[in-house]
């Protein structure tokens, strides 16, 4: 069997997820096509993938001759190959983490009649239907185009399923983490890494259609000037470790007795470190809590990078995690921010953006966030435990592998918009 696949260019999250899966399909051969964050990625765990070429999925001639060849596409939250892969018949994987999060003003039942004109209309039209809507509603079409979807589980997704479920998609599955089982399995037997961190930091991919590593990229500023500080002001953090796309070039610093180091690691070694290291800070981001609780490591939730960051902070409101977290909300009032993924990230840009440039704002940040931090380092291994039980109850689900197995090679369209 031979696979075209590619995933969404937001982060980590998409990317990880695909090879995360690629095991899954035993002989295959897995093309990949991709960009930026996601083409990074690939090519770094280059072994889960047979092919690995930069392409732009919105365009055509980038994905045509990998269409040609597949028997199958897998997309993880890539509408628009799920688009092009519809309109050439060729079945369709749609693997999505997000589900619950994924804004629109429309019924489901009015996507559901653009899915049908997006799949049976001539090209033209369905090119126009398709460009009219939103990215987040291109998502939600996206599964009820798909061969077969799958939702990964949070707060909120089970009524998404239910809703689309409803509109015809009975394809759509809920599952349980997409996340990599060998890898955490591995990071879970062996030995603890050589210069094991104190402190280890994630950062994530960081890069979505706003954030990038050049411009608009306060919020990395910001966190490294609050480690900075922090090496500084606790020199019991010997070894302060922080992963991120945005340090694909290694960089270390010594401060006092306490070394800082900046850098991507592969993502097995990552969660090596992870299953490790006695303090961990990330933002909430739902690949890294999947892989987190899975690993017995609870988190402290750092500032939100992006609005979707907003929005799993504020689903987890209540749980014990959401209580010991980091919110630049908790700074007042005007660090709220529209409830838009564009206008909202734009705006946590330019608050952090803010909080560089006032020193006073700074000082009051970094305050809180150190005193966040000394929090967290209070709680007991009962604590930390009971805490991860009760988010693991929130994620669970049926795995992707055993999901994928019912269906093996049967590809089959179901649902009334398939």
């Amino acid at each position: 069997m031979r696979i075209f696949s590619s995933a969404q260019a937001c982060g980590f999250g998409p990317i990880s997820k695909l090879a995360a899966i690629t095991p899954l399909f035993k002989g295959a051969t897995i093309d990949f096509t991709g960009r930026d964050v996601a083409l990074d990625f690939a090519r770094r765990h280059g072994h889960r993938f047979t092919r690995i070429e930069e392409g732009d999925t919105q365009r055509y001639e980038d994905v045509a001759a990998g269409l040609a060849e597949a028997d199958v596409v897998v997309s993880v939250m890539d509408a628009e190959l799920v688009f092009w892969a519809v309109r050439a018949e060729v079945p369709v994987l749609f693997f999505d983490s997000l589900l619950s999060f994924w804004l629109t003003e429309r019924t489901i039942e009015d996507l559901a009649a653009r899915a049908q004109l997006v799949r049976w209309s001539d090209d033209e039209t369905a090119r126009f239907v398709f460009d009219t809507l939103t990215p987040h509603e291109r998502i939600l079409v996206a599964h009820l185009l798909a061969t077969r979807s799958y939702a990964q589980n949070f707060p909120g997704v089970p009524a998404r399923i239910d809703s689309l479920t409803r509109a015809g998609a009975s394809h759509l599955e809920l599952c349980g983490p997409i996340v990599d089982r060998e890898a955490l399995e591995s990071a879970l037997s062996a030995p603890s890494p050589d210069g094991l961190p104190d402190l280890l930091i994630n950062l994530g991919g960081f890069q979505n259609f706003f954030l990038d590593y050049e411009s608009h990229n306060a919020y990395l500023d910001l966190l490294r000037r609050w480690v900075t500080e922090l090496a500084s002001n606790q020199p019991d953090l010997r070894r302060i470790l922080v992963c991120g796309g945005a340090f694909r070039e290694p960089v270390a610093e010594t401060h006092g007795d306490v070394r800082i180091e900046y850098t991507m690691l592969p993502h097995k070694e990552f969660l090596r470190h992870l299953a490790h290291a006695p303090l961990y800070a990330v933002p909430p981001s739902l690949t890294s809590l999947h892989e987190a609780v899975i690993l017995r490591r609870l988190p402290l939730l750092l500032p939100e990078q992006h609005y979707g960051h907003v929005t799993n902070l504020r689903a987890l409101r209540g749980t014990a995690i959401a209580g010991h977290a980091a919110s630049l909300v908790d700074l007042g009032s005007r660090f709220e921010v529209p409830e838009d993924d564009l206008g909202g990230t734009r705006a946590l840009d330019r608050l952090t953006r803010e909080l560089l440039a006032d020193e006073a704002e700074y000082r009051s940040f970094a305050d809180y966030l150190s005193k966040r931090l000394a929090d967290y380092r209070q709680l007991t291994d009962e604590e930390r435990a009971a805490a991860v039980d009760e988010l693991a109850g929130l994620l669970d689900g049926p795995t992707p592998a055993g999901l994928l197995d019912r269906i093996g090679d049967r590809l089959v369209p179901t649902g009334r918009t398939s």
